[in-house]
């Protein structure tokens, strides 16, 4: 018994200053879909963005992003956006996350079946181990115009 009592302070200093090192690690893996510049503004009101709850998606071309643009508006004065390109497979050509047809508040990947929560873009389920890629969104209630960057 006195040599456990030895070796447990010693078992749970190597416990303690290992354990900082190990969440760090976690907190430094990069986001695997690649950073690209993005300057986004429109009208909410124009794409039926009016009320909470509700969730508009855009293509590369029409907002830019690596794969467009899912923007979920979370009240009156705050909205999220994320990138279309699923973390999972971010490059693969012909797959893209789209909100679901069953809930404005979740996006899902038709390829390997992940599916997100658009309140933060956490993972639901499915293979992913990233969220999605979250950015920047200031919203003008004068105009009711949402800008998103990067």
């Amino acid at each position: 018994m006195n040599k456990l009592r030895s070796v447990f302070p010693a078992i749970l200093a190597v416990l303690f200053c290992t354990q900082p090192l190990l969440i760090s690690c976690e907190k430094d893996r990069q986001h695997p879909v690649p950073d690209v510049v993005i300057d986004f503004n429109f009208n909410v009101l124009h794409y039926n963005l009016s009320n909470p709850g509700l969730s508009a998606q855009f293509s590369r071309e029409e907002s830019g992003g690596y794969r467009g643009i899912i923007v979920y508006r979370l009240s009156m004065d705050e909205f999220r956006a994320y990138d279309r390109a699923c973390p999972h497979e971010p490059h693969a050509a012909n797959c893209l996350v789209s909100i679901s047809a069953s809930s404005a508040v979740l996006a899902e990947d038709d390829c390997c079946g992940s599916v997100f929560i658009l309140t933060d873009g956490s993972v639901l389920e499915g293979p992913s181990d990233f969220p999605l890629k979250a950015y920047r969104t200031v919203f003008n209630p004068a105009t009711n115009r949402l800008r998103i960057t990067n």
